[in-house]
C-alpha cells in the first residue's frame, strides 16, 4: 500500500508540472470557447412567429429561413443547413436563381461548425460561383472571408491572409461596412495565432469602431470581449478588465444574459489569475446567477468549474466539491471532456488535502484517463485537419483543370454564339417590325373601340348627373320653402309671445298696484293675508312674463353687448343689500366672502347683473329657513371667480342632466312655497356662454349647492371704446 501511495504522489507531481507547462496553451484555447455558443432564443422565437404567419410560397420566407440558419450556426449547425436548403428550394420554386449564394454560404458555415471542412470548402466555392454569376459582390466577399477562416483552421496562414484581404477590398469597394468589420475580426484572429498581439488589437479596434458607427450592439460586445481576451493573453489585466466592463455595460443595456455571464466569468478568471480570490468569487457567482435562467449547459459548466477552482483556492473544499460535481454532471450531457478532466483534477486535489487518499487516487485516475482521451482526440483532429487540407488542395487542382477546360469550351461556344446571335438579331428585327406593325394596328382599333365605349359611358353619366341635379334643385327649392315657412312661423311665434306677454304684464302690474293701495286702507289680519297672497301671485306672473321675454331676447345673437369695466366685488355687495328683504323674510343670513377689495373685469354689466339676480334669488328660494347664503368673489390669474352657495336640498344625478334646460322642474322645490318657472338657470347658462364664461356646480344630495362662475378679465381695445372679452 505504501508503494502505491508513493507511486501515486510521483504521478501527481508529474502532472502538476505538466499542467503548469500547458497553462498558457490552456488559456489560449479554452478561455473563450463559449463565446456566442448559444443561439438567441428570443430572436429565434420571433423569427418562427413571423414564419408561421406567411404562406408556404411567400418569397419573404426565404430571408427568414436564412436568418434562422444564421442563429443556429453555432449551437445546432444541422439546423443551419436545413433552413438554408429550404431557402434554396423556395428560391428555385419561385423561379428565381438570385439570392442562392447567401444560403450556400450558410450551408458552408453549417458544415464548418460540424467539423466537415471538405463539405464546407465545397459549398463556399459554390457560393462564389453563384455570386459571380449574379454579380452579388457582398456574398462573393462573404464566401472569401469564410474560405479564409477555413484556411486558418487548416494552418495555411498565407492563403488565409490573402483571402481575407481580397474579401476586405471587395467589402470596401461596395461600402459594406458590416462585411469590412467581419474581415477585420478575422484578421485579428489570424494575428493572434501568430502571437502578433499588436496587429490583432489594431484589427479588433477597427472592427469595433465600425460596429459603433453602425449601432451593432451585439457586434460591439463580441469585439470588446475579444479585445479583453487579447489583453489577458499579454497579461495587461487592467486593460482587459476595462474592456470587460465596457462590454458588460452594453450587454446589460440589451439584457443579453449569455454575454453578461460570459463577461462576469472572464472578469472572475482575471481576478483568479491575480490570486484575488474574493473578487473572483463575486464575479463567478454573478455569472452563475445570470446563466441559471438560460439553457446554455456549456457555459454553465465552465462557470461551475471556475467557482470550484475559486473555492478550492479559498480552502472551502465542500463548496468546491459541490460545484465540481455539478460540472461532471452537466458535462455528461454536453460531452465536454475538458471540463470533466479539470473537475476531476481539483476533486483529486481536494481529497488529497482532506487526507482521503483513496478518493484522491480514484479522481486522479479519472483525470489521467480523460487527459489521454483529449490528447488522442487532438491527434485525431490534427490528422483530420491534414486530410481535409489535402482534400481541399486536391479539389483546388481539380477546379483549376476544370476552369481551363471550361475556358477553351467557352471560347468555341462564344464564336458560335456570335454567329448565331447575328443571324438571330436580323430575324428578330424583321419579325419584330412586322409584329410591331400588326400590334399597333390592332391596338389602334382596340383603342378606338374603347374610346367609343368610354364616350357613350360619359354621355350616359352626364344624363344621369343632369337628372340628379334636377332632383337636387327640386329638393333644394322645397327645403328653401320649408325653411322660409319655419322662419315665418318662428317669427309669428315670437311676435305672438311678445304681444301676449306685454298684454298680460299690464294687468299683473295693475293688480300689484291695487294690492299696495289696499295695504293703506286699514285691512284686518285675514284681509292682509289675502292681499299679500294676491301680491305674491301677481309678482310671480310678472316674473314669469319677464323670464319669457328675456329668454327670447337673450337667445337673439343680433343684440350687441355693452362691454364696460365692472367691479364684481362691488356688484356682489350691492346684490346682498338688494336681496336682504327677501332673505330676511325666511330669516336667511346673506354672508359675503370677498377676499379682494376689487375684482375688475370687462363685461356686459346687464348680463352679469341678471346672472347674479337669478342665482341669488334661487339660493334664497331653495334654502331652508334660519340658514345662510354665501356670496363670494375673487381674482385668480386672468379670471374673476364669483360663487353663490346655498343651504338647500341640493341636486341629484338626474337633476344635473336637465339643469340648464328650459321649463324643466327639478327634484328640489322652494322651501317657502315660492313659485319656480324652470327658466332661471336656462337664462343663466345662456348669459354665461354669451360672456365667454364657465359655470360649475358642486352639490351633494341633501348638502346644499355651490355655483361657481369663471369670467375672463378681458382687455380694453385701444382703437375704440369696444371691449374684447
Amino acid at each position: 500500500m505504501t508503494n502505491k501511495i508513493a507511486i501515486f504522489e510521483l504521478e501527481m507531481a508529474y502532472y502538476k508540472m505538466l499542467r503548469f507547462v500547458k497553462k498558457y496553451i490552456f488559456w489560449l484555447f479554452f478561455l473563450f470557447p463559449f463565446l456566442g455558443v448559444s443561439q438567441n432564443v428570443e430572436r429565434i422565437d420571433s423569427l418562427n412567429a413571423k414564419l408561421s404567419k406567411l404562406a408556404i410560397n411567400d418569397s419573404n420566407r426565404i430571408e427568414l429561413y436564412n436568418q434562422l440558419g444564421w442563429e443556429y450556426r453555432k449551437s445546432e449547425p444541422d439546423s443551419t443547413i436545413l433552413y438554408a436548403e429550404r431557402a434554396i428550394a423556395l428560391t428555385k420554386r419561385l423561379n428565381s436563381d438570385r439570392g442562392i449564394a447567401k444560403p450556400l454560404n450558410y450551408i458552408g458555415i453549417g458544415y464548418h461548425y460540424k467539423g466537415d471542412n471538405v463539405k464546407s470548402f465545397e459549398y463556399y466555392n459554390k457560393a462564389l460561383e453563384e455570386a459571380e454569376i449574379h454579380n452579388d459582390s457582398s456574398q462573393y466577399a462573404h464566401a472569401l472571408n469564410s474560405l479564409g477562416r477555413l484556411h486558418l483552421n487548416q494552418g495555411d496562414f498565407l492563403k488565409s491572409y490573402d483571402t481575407y484581404f481580397k474579401a476586405l477590398k471587395i467589402f470596401e469597394a461596395i461600402d459594406d461596412w458590416d462585411g469590412v468589420s467581419y474581415c477585420y475580426k478575422s484578421l485579428a484572429e489570424l494575428y493572434q495565432t501568430q502571437n502578433n498581439y499588436e496587429k490583432a488589437l489594431e484589427m479588433s479596434e477597427k472592427s469595433f469602431q465600425i460596429r459603433i458607427e453602425s449601432g451593432n450592439i451585439r457586434g460591439q460586445i463580441s469585439i470588446l470581449i475579444e479585445i479583453a481576451g487579447i489583453y489577458e493573453q499579454i497579461e495587461n489585466f487592467d486593460k482587459a478588465f476595462d474592456h470587460y466592463l465596457q462590454a458588460k455595460v452594453k450587454a446589460e443595456s440589451i439584457d443579453d444574459k449569455i454575454n453578461i455571464a460570459n463577461i462576469d466569468l472572464g472578469i472572475s478568471k482575471l481576478y483568479y489569475s491575480e490570486a484575488k480570490y474574493d473578487e473572483a468569487l463575486i464575479f463567478g457567482l454573478k455569472a452563475f446567477r445570470a446563466v441559471s435562467s438560460t439553457r446554455n449547459m456549456d457555459l454553465r459548466g465552465q462557470i461551475e468549474l471556475q467557482l470550484g477552482k475559486v473555492y478550492f483556492e479559498q480552502r472551502e473544499y465542500e463548496r468546491s466539491k459541490d460545484f465540481l460535481e455539478k460540472v461532471i454532471e452537466d458535462s455528461d450531457k454536453t460531452q465536454d471532456l475538458s471540463l470533466q478532466r479539470d473537475a476531476y483534477y481539483y476533486l483529486s486535489e481536494i481529497a488529497a488535502n482532506q487526507n482521503d487518499v483513496t478518493a484522491s487516487y480514484n479522481a486522479f485516475l479519472k483525470y489521467t484517463e480523460l487527459n489521454h482521451a483529449l490528447d488522442n482526440a487532438e491527434v485525431a483532429r490534427t490528422i483530420e485537419r491534414l486530410e481535409a487540407r489535402f482534400e481541399i488542395e486536391k479539389k483546388n487542382q481539380e477546379n483549376e483543370v476544370l476552369k481551363a477546360q471550361q475556358a477553351r469550351d467557352e471560347a468555341i461556344i462564344e464564336r458560335q454564339q456570335i454567329q448565331n446571335i447575328a443571324l438571330t438579331v436580323i430575324i428578330f428585327v424583321v419579325s419584330s417590325l412586322l409584329v410591331f406593325i400588326w400590334v399597333m394596328s390592332r391596338k389602334r382599333r382596340a383603342d378606338n373601340l374603347k374610346l367609343r365605349e368610354k364616350n357613350e359611358e360619359i354621355a350616359a353619366q352626364r344624363e344621369e348627373i343632369s337628372r340628379q341635379n334636377d332632383q337636387i334643385n327640386t329638393q333644394n327649392e322645397k327645403l328653401q320653402k320649408r325653411n322660409a315657412d319655419l322662419a315665418q312661423l318662428n317669427q309669428e311665434k315670437d311676435t305672438l309671445m311678445n304681444i301676449v306677454a306685454h298684454d298680460l304684464k299690464s294687468p299683473f302690474n295693475r293688480i300689484k298696484g291695487i294690492t299696495e293701495l289696499l295695504k293703506l286702507s286699514g285691512l284686518n289680519e285675514e284681509q292682509k293675508n289675502y292681499n299679500e297672497l294676491l301680491k305674491d301671485i301677481s309678482q310671480s306672473g310678472i316674473d314669469l312674463i319677464r323670464d319669457l321675454l328675456d329668454v327670447n331676447s337673450f337667445e337673439d345673437d343680433s343684440r350687441k353687448m355693452d362691454i364696460t369695466k365692472v367691479d364684481a366685488c362691488d356688484m356682489l355687495l350691492t346684490k346682498a343689500k338688494y336681496f336682504y328683504a327677501d332673505a330676511k323674510s325666511k330669516n336667511i343670513e346673506i354672508v359675503t366672502d370677498i377676499k379682494d377689495a376689487h375684482a375688475y373685469l370687462h363685461t356686459d354689466e346687464t348680463y352679469l347683473s341678471r346672472i347674479l339676480d337669478n342665482l341669488i334669488s334661487n339660493a334664497i328660494k331653495f334654502s331652508n329657513r334660519d340658514s345662510k347664503v354665501v356670496l363670494g368673489a375673487a381674482r385668480k390669474e386672468n379670471n374673476v371667480l364669483v360663487f353663490i352657495q346655498d343651504s338647500g336640498p341640493g341636486f341629484n344625478e338626474e337633476d344635473k342632466k336637465n339643469l340648464y334646460k328650459k321649463f324643466t322642474k327639478l327634484s328640489a322645490q322652494p322651501t317657502a312655497g315660492e313659485s319656480s318657472n324652470g327658466l332661471g338657470l336656462a337664462i343663466v347658462k345662456t348669459l354665461v356662454d354669451r360672456l365667454n364664461g364657465e359655470i360649475k356646480l358642486e352639490t351633494g344630495g341633501g348638502g346644499g349647492s355651490k355655483f361657481t362662475l369663471t369670467f375672463p378679465v378681458g382687455v380694453e381695445a385701444k382703437s375704440s371704446s369696444r371691449i374684447e372679452v
